[in-house]
């Protein structure tokens, strides 16, 4: 699996098709087409030969029917087409071929009647019915035995017919209907790449779209650096993330979000859509992440019909230099430390969409100088190879302590290069996001309460407490306030 800035299925909803390409499909029906007139000037001249004024006039009769079929067989779709495009034209036409093939048999004998087998073909592939075509053959072997009985009852002497003749007249009937197999298939084939060029072009426009509304891929705010980057399986995706804008200051983010609509393409692009929207009103309107969380969930219940959807989202205090978050039963975020330790913040929740009456709790984190939070989707740790192996937690964990003292950008960077060495040319099973959130101040401009923290618990706030904070002691590392 190659990862690319933006899509790698970009292209993938582009069609494909295998096998034999236009060249070699046009060079076939033509060589069936003038094997199978080479066929019927051979029977004409077989019979011609001969020395015989009724022998002549069979020939003439098998090169009238022959050429007639073949010329049908030929050019008829052009013409039906400019005169009736429901195609009835055409099928009027085979009916007319046809009786003139079974008349003209009276006078051959049964073996003209295998002409009819291009006719039943084309009729057979234009309705789109092989079961049809069952029914046509099986009437075409009823008229030959009837025709075989007339001839016996009547007493009527069957013209005498060349082994070669016979032999011709059948390499005519199967060409022709190889030649119709081919045009149809033809057909077919530049209809069926014409809609998958439309779709593609769609779904990259879709792409396009989807795209152009993600936040910017980096983005500094004061103190704070932000990167990201999505990658959906297909064209459209899933998953996203959001940056929301402090009311007050220009340039200035308050708030983070990461979130994962449970499938992947168009239909979990749309519920993606809606998901954002209502989460950006709702993070305009409250401070609290779980307060936010809770509306969201609430808003989604409206939509029946809608999936479940995970979310985390963090709120950043920059007075305090810390972080408010709240779980919506998404992946644990990684933190690295200021000392470059790596820990994960583990914050149970249910996904949003279950339930209208789940309360979310908050953790706040004092962010330390040099800390980096890591935020990321359930497709970084089931990324699978070609071996369906998966990137699992640990290569994650181990992706990020080999990286931990790059900035947000190359960490985010390294952490997808780490998951495409991985997965090599394994199609891509689910749609990736990583965001990287960092606090690097100067260092003139560190508080000296900053870099000196003790490990004083852990603040837990339910998002139906509005405004009351319920602080429980925790020993969960040295960052927990």
């Amino acid at each position: 699996m190659t990862l690319e800035n933006g899509s790698q299925g970009h292209n993938s909803a582009k069609a494909s098709f295998s096998g034999w390409n236009n060249q070699t499909e046009q060079g076939i029906y033509r060589s069936a087409v003038a094997l199978s007139l080479v066929a019927i000037l051979l029977v004409f001249g077989l019979d011609w030969l001969k020395d015989s004024t009724a022998r002549l006039d069979l020939a003439l009769v098998q090169l009238v029917v022959g050429g007639l079929v073949f010329c049908f067989t030929v050019f008829g779709d052009g013409l039906a087409a400019r005169s009736r495009p429901d195609g009835k034209s055409w099928e009027w036409g085979a009916i007319t071929c046809a009786l003139i093939v079974i008349v003209a048999s009276l006078y051959t004998g049964e073996y003209l009647n295998i002409m009819l087998i291009p006719l039943l073909l084309g009729v057979a592939r234009r309705r789109e019915n092989m079961r049809l075509l069952l029914w046509l053959g099986s009437g075409a072997i009823g008229l030959i035995v009837f025709e075989a009985i007339l001839f016996a009852i009547l007493g009527l002497k069957r013209p005498e017919v060349s082994g070669a003749s016979t032999a011709l007249m059948a390499i005519t009937a199967i060409t022709l209907s190889l030649a119709t197999f081919l045009r149809h298939y033809q057909t077919q084939v530049k209809q069926y790449q014409s809609e998958a060029a439309s779709k593609a072009s769609e779904m990259e426009v879709a792409h396009e779209i989807q795209t152009s509304l993600m936040p910017p891929n980096q983005f500094t705010s004061g103190h704070w650096t932000l990167a990201a980057r999505s990658l959906p399986a297909k064209d459209v995706g899933g998953d996203f993330y959001e940056y929301i804008p402090h009311p007050h200051l220009e340039h200035t983010v308050s708030g983070i979000a990461i979130g994962d609509v449970a499938g992947k393409g168009i239909p979990a692009a749309l519920q993606m859509a809606v998901v954002r929207t209502l989460f950006r009103v709702e993070a305009r309107r409250r401070i609290f992440p779980g307060e936010t969380l809770m509306s969201v969930n609430m808003a989604l219940q409206a939509e029946r019909s809608f999936g479940m959807v995970t979310m985390l989202y963090a709120f950043i205090d920059i007075k305090s230099n810390s972080l408010h978050l709240a779980n919506a039963g998404h992946n644990y975020p990684l933190l690295v430390n200021g000392n470059h330790e790596l820990e994960e913040i583990v914050m149970p929740g249910l996904p949003l969409g279950i339930d209208d009456e789940i309360e979310y709790e908050e953790k706040i984190i004092k962010i330390m100088p040099g800390t980096s939070i890591i935020f990321y989707t359930d497709g970084v740790v089931e990324a699978m190879d070609s071996q369906d192996n998966l990137f699992t937690f640990e290569r994650l964990r181990e992706a990020v302590e080999n990286n931990r003292k790059l900035d947000a950008v190359e960490m985010v960077d390294k952490i997808l290069e780490e998951i495409s060495l991985f997965t090599q040319e394994a199609p891509q099973s689910d749609d990736i996001t990583v965001l990287v959130l960092q606090y690097a101040p100067k260092p003139d401009e560190i508080e000296p309460e900053d870099s000196k923290l003790e490990p004083i618990g852990v603040a837990a706030h339910r998002g139906s407490e509005r405004g009351k904070l319920e602080v429980e002691v925790d020993g969960d590392g040295p960052n927990w306030i």
